[in-house]
Protein backbone atom coordinates (compact mmCIF):
# COMPACT_ATOMS: atom_id res chain seq x y z
CA UNK A 1 0.00 0.00 0.00
CA UNK A 2 1.30 3.47 -0.90
CA UNK A 3 2.38 5.00 2.41
CA UNK A 4 1.61 8.55 1.26
CA UNK A 5 -1.95 7.49 0.49
CA UNK A 6 -2.17 5.58 3.76
CA UNK A 7 -1.02 8.63 5.71
CA UNK A 8 -3.58 10.78 3.92
CA UNK A 9 -6.38 8.31 4.73
CA UNK A 10 -5.52 8.45 8.45
CA UNK A 11 -5.39 12.23 8.42
CA UNK A 12 -8.72 12.36 6.53
CA UNK A 13 -10.37 10.53 9.44
CA UNK A 14 -8.77 12.82 12.01
CA UNK A 15 -9.60 16.12 10.32
CA UNK A 16 -13.18 15.37 9.28
CA UNK A 17 -14.15 13.91 12.67
CA UNK A 18 -13.23 17.08 14.59
CA UNK A 19 -16.84 18.31 14.59
CA UNK A 20 -17.87 15.40 16.87
CA UNK A 21 -15.79 15.08 20.05
CA UNK A 22 -16.75 11.45 20.74
CA UNK A 23 -15.97 10.33 17.20
CA UNK A 24 -12.77 12.36 17.08
CA UNK A 25 -11.55 10.98 20.41
CA UNK A 26 -12.19 7.39 19.33
CA UNK A 27 -10.30 7.85 16.07
CA UNK A 28 -7.46 9.66 17.85
CA UNK A 29 -7.10 6.82 20.36
CA UNK A 30 -6.67 4.31 17.54
CA UNK A 31 -4.15 6.53 15.74
CA UNK A 32 -2.28 7.43 18.93
CA UNK A 33 -2.21 4.12 20.83
CA UNK A 34 -3.30 1.44 18.33
CA UNK A 35 -6.27 0.68 20.59
CA UNK A 36 -8.60 -2.21 19.82
CA UNK A 37 -12.38 -1.96 20.31
CA UNK A 38 -12.18 -4.05 23.50
CA UNK A 39 -9.47 -1.79 24.91
CA UNK A 40 -11.55 1.28 24.09
CA UNK A 41 -14.63 -0.18 25.76
CA UNK A 42 -12.62 -0.94 28.92
CA UNK A 43 -10.97 2.48 28.97
CA UNK A 44 -11.47 4.83 31.92
CA UNK A 45 -10.17 8.36 32.43
CA UNK A 46 -8.27 7.17 35.49
CA UNK A 47 -6.15 5.00 33.19
CA UNK A 48 -4.31 8.06 31.85
CA UNK A 49 -1.11 9.43 33.39
CA UNK A 50 1.06 12.50 32.98
CA UNK A 51 4.68 11.56 33.64
CA UNK A 52 7.86 13.49 34.39
CA UNK A 53 10.73 11.83 32.55
CA UNK A 54 14.48 12.28 32.56
CA UNK A 55 14.51 14.04 29.20
CA UNK A 56 10.88 15.00 28.53
CA UNK A 57 7.41 15.01 30.03
CA UNK A 58 5.17 12.38 28.50
CA UNK A 59 1.69 10.87 28.63
CA UNK A 60 0.67 7.23 28.98
CA UNK A 61 -2.52 5.19 29.18
CA UNK A 62 -3.20 1.69 30.51
CA UNK A 63 -5.16 -0.37 27.96
CA UNK A 64 -6.85 -3.62 29.01
CA UNK A 65 -8.43 -6.60 27.27
CA UNK A 66 -9.04 -10.26 28.13
CA UNK A 67 -7.65 -9.75 31.62
CA UNK A 68 -4.32 -8.43 30.34
CA UNK A 69 -3.09 -4.84 30.19
CA UNK A 70 -0.40 -2.83 28.45
CA UNK A 71 0.96 0.68 28.89
CA UNK A 72 0.99 2.80 25.75
CA UNK A 73 2.18 6.32 25.03
CA UNK A 74 -0.60 8.72 24.10
CA UNK A 75 -0.20 12.14 22.51
CA UNK A 76 -0.84 15.27 24.57
CA UNK A 77 -3.89 16.49 22.64
CA UNK A 78 -5.69 13.14 22.82
CA UNK A 79 -4.94 13.06 26.56
CA UNK A 80 -6.49 16.52 26.95
CA UNK A 81 -9.59 15.67 24.90
CA UNK A 82 -10.28 12.51 26.92
CA UNK A 83 -10.09 14.53 30.15
CA UNK A 84 -13.16 16.54 29.03
CA UNK A 85 -15.24 13.38 28.52
CA UNK A 86 -17.19 11.07 30.88
CA UNK A 87 -15.26 8.66 33.12
CA UNK A 88 -15.94 5.83 30.64
CA UNK A 89 -15.61 7.60 27.27
CA UNK A 90 -16.60 4.80 24.87
CA UNK A 91 -19.73 2.92 25.94
CA UNK A 92 -20.56 1.27 22.65
CA UNK A 93 -20.23 -2.02 20.77
CA UNK A 94 -17.47 -2.91 18.33
CA UNK A 95 -19.98 -2.61 15.47
CA UNK A 96 -20.81 0.93 16.57
CA UNK A 97 -17.11 1.82 16.76
CA UNK A 98 -16.57 0.41 13.28
CA UNK A 99 -19.51 2.45 12.02
CA UNK A 100 -18.01 5.65 13.45
CA UNK A 101 -14.65 5.02 11.78
CA UNK A 102 -16.42 4.22 8.52
CA UNK A 103 -18.24 7.57 8.55
CA UNK A 104 -14.97 9.40 7.96
CA UNK A 105 -13.45 7.12 5.33
CA UNK A 106 -12.22 8.80 2.12
CA UNK A 107 -14.28 8.26 -1.06
CA UNK A 108 -13.85 4.78 -2.45
CA UNK A 109 -12.48 3.41 0.84
CA UNK A 110 -14.20 1.76 3.78
CA UNK A 111 -12.25 1.70 7.01
CA UNK A 112 -13.15 0.09 10.32
CA UNK A 113 -11.22 0.04 13.61
CA UNK A 114 -9.00 -2.85 12.56
CA UNK A 115 -8.15 -1.41 9.18
CA UNK A 116 -7.42 2.04 10.60
CA UNK A 117 -5.16 0.48 13.24
CA UNK A 118 -3.33 -1.49 10.54
CA UNK A 119 -2.86 1.70 8.53
CA UNK A 120 -1.17 3.40 11.49
CA UNK A 121 0.93 0.29 12.11
CA UNK A 122 2.15 0.41 8.51
CA UNK A 123 3.37 3.99 9.01
CA UNK A 124 5.18 3.06 12.23
CA UNK A 125 6.63 -0.21 10.93
CA UNK A 126 8.17 1.73 8.06
CA UNK A 127 10.01 3.64 10.80
CA UNK A 128 11.20 0.30 12.26
CA UNK A 129 9.00 0.41 15.38
CA UNK A 130 9.11 -3.35 15.75
CA UNK A 131 12.85 -3.60 15.23
CA UNK A 132 13.84 -1.09 17.89
CA UNK A 133 14.70 -1.96 21.47
CA UNK A 134 12.67 0.68 23.31
CA UNK A 135 13.51 0.27 26.98
CA UNK A 136 10.79 2.25 28.76
CA UNK A 137 7.68 4.35 28.31
CA UNK A 138 9.66 7.57 27.92
CA UNK A 139 11.60 6.07 25.01
CA UNK A 140 8.36 4.80 23.44
CA UNK A 141 6.86 8.30 23.71
CA UNK A 142 10.01 9.84 22.19
CA UNK A 143 9.76 7.37 19.30
CA UNK A 144 6.14 8.38 18.70
CA UNK A 145 7.13 12.07 18.73
CA UNK A 146 9.58 11.32 15.92
CA UNK A 147 7.51 8.94 13.80
CA UNK A 148 3.78 9.26 14.56
CA UNK A 149 2.55 12.52 12.91
CA UNK A 150 -0.28 12.79 15.46
CA UNK A 151 2.23 13.38 18.26
CA UNK A 152 4.10 16.12 16.38
CA UNK A 153 0.85 17.91 15.47
CA UNK A 154 1.27 17.41 11.71
CA UNK A 155 -1.94 15.40 11.37
CA UNK A 156 -3.67 18.15 13.39
CA UNK A 157 -2.66 20.71 10.73
CA UNK A 158 -0.58 22.79 13.11
CA UNK A 159 1.73 24.20 10.43
CA UNK A 160 1.03 26.08 7.21
CA UNK A 161 2.67 23.55 4.92
CA UNK A 162 0.62 20.72 6.42
CA UNK A 163 -2.60 22.69 5.94
CA UNK A 164 -1.81 23.34 2.29
CA UNK A 165 -0.90 19.72 1.59
CA UNK A 166 -4.10 18.44 3.17
CA UNK A 167 -6.35 20.88 1.28
CA UNK A 168 -4.77 19.95 -2.06
CA UNK A 169 -4.94 16.23 -1.30
CA UNK A 170 -8.56 16.49 -0.11
CA UNK A 171 -9.52 18.26 -3.32
CA UNK A 172 -7.76 15.63 -5.42
CA UNK A 173 -9.21 12.63 -3.56
CA UNK A 174 -12.80 13.92 -3.45
CA UNK A 175 -12.81 15.72 -6.79
CA UNK A 176 -14.21 18.83 -5.09
CA UNK A 177 -12.93 22.17 -6.42
CA UNK A 178 -15.42 24.49 -4.70
CA UNK A 179 -13.34 26.11 -1.95
CA UNK A 180 -16.42 27.08 0.05
CA UNK A 181 -17.61 23.46 0.17
CA UNK A 182 -14.13 22.21 1.07
CA UNK A 183 -13.92 24.78 3.87
CA UNK A 184 -17.25 23.65 5.29
CA UNK A 185 -16.34 19.96 5.17
CA UNK A 186 -12.84 20.12 6.63
CA UNK A 187 -13.30 23.05 9.03
CA UNK A 188 -10.48 25.24 7.71
CA UNK A 189 -11.08 28.97 7.18
CA UNK A 190 -12.58 29.75 3.77
CA UNK A 191 -9.98 32.39 2.90
CA UNK A 192 -7.19 29.90 3.50
CA UNK A 193 -8.84 27.21 1.38
CA UNK A 194 -9.58 29.68 -1.43
CA UNK A 195 -5.97 30.86 -1.53
CA UNK A 196 -4.65 27.30 -1.72
CA UNK A 197 -7.16 26.09 -4.33
CA UNK A 198 -6.69 29.16 -6.52
CA UNK A 199 -2.90 28.83 -6.38
CA UNK A 200 -3.16 26.15 -9.05
CA UNK A 201 -0.78 23.81 -7.23
CA UNK A 202 -1.26 20.05 -7.35
CA UNK A 203 -1.20 17.59 -4.50
CA UNK A 204 2.18 15.96 -3.89
CA UNK A 205 0.44 12.61 -3.50
CA UNK A 206 -0.31 12.01 -7.17
CA UNK A 207 -2.56 9.08 -6.42
CA UNK A 208 -5.70 7.98 -8.21
CA UNK A 209 -9.06 8.62 -6.56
Amino acid sequence: MDLLRTEYDIQHHLVLSKKNTLHHALIRMIASTLSTPEELLNLRKRDFRFNKGKNLDYYTVKLSKKGKSRISPVDRKTFEIIQTMPSQPFTMSEDEMNEIVGLYSPPGKKYNCKRLREAVESILSDSDLFGMNLKDNEEKYAFMLDFNPLYSGFWDLEDEEGVEDFILSYSEVTGIRDWKKISDEIGIEADVVRRVIESGKRSILRFQR
